[in-house]
């Protein structure tokens, strides 16, 4: 990500408690991600930071939505974005080390910067299986175009007696004696 210190929550300064701060993350925000594979999104994020003596928690809630590639017909569409995430923050230790939901950070810095996190928590709220929605009715939104070539090309269900050769019947005799 290039533009970092826009996604940063400043932590020098802040009492302990709670501080909330939200970020709209656009198109401008994706595009700063390389080889992101998302085109488009619009997704508010709410950040909460918990700060107690020696511990900071993050508590993201991610809604919105954002435009990805259809698996079946390969045209976009946008798909909704709608996640909970935290962080616990632990000031020493090794700074910029990762163990699971723990993040370290130096005791010299000022900052935490979350746009990386941010980005990997909706890619993570995307479905595994990435189509497009059904109407009311019950009727895919794909491209019809894209829907009849891949009925084309479906494999067509064969007759099993037409299937099988008779050359192999000596074989499938052997196989039967064995088991």
């Amino acid at each position: 990500m290039s533009n970092q210190d826009s996604y940063a929550i400043r932590i020098s300064g802040l009492g302990e408690g709670r501080h909330d701060f939200s970020f709209e993350l656009d198109q401008k925000f994706f595009a700063s991600f390389k080889q992101t594979e998302i085109e488009y999104g619009r997704v508010r994020a709410e950040v909460v930071l918990e700060k107690k003596h020696g511990l900071l928690s993050l508590h993201f809630k991610l809604e919105g939505e954002v435009s990805v590639v259809c698996d079946r017909c390969l045209e976009p569409f946008l798909a909704e974005i709608n996640a909970s995430h935290i962080i616990f923050v632990k000031i020493g230790r090794s700074p910029d080390a990762v163990e699971d939901d723990v993040m370290f950070i130096g005791k010299d810095d000022h900052e935490i910067e979350i746009g990386q996190h941010m980005y990997e928590f909706i890619i993570l709220a995307l479905p595994f299986k990435r189509v497009h929605p059904s109407d009311e009715a019950g009727n895919s939104l794909c491209n019809p175009e894209m829907l009849e070539k891949l009925e084309a090309h479906k494999a067509k269900e064969v007759n099993k007696s037409d299937q099988i050769d008779p050359r192999w019947d000596a074989l499938k005799g052997i196989i039967e004696k064995n088991n």
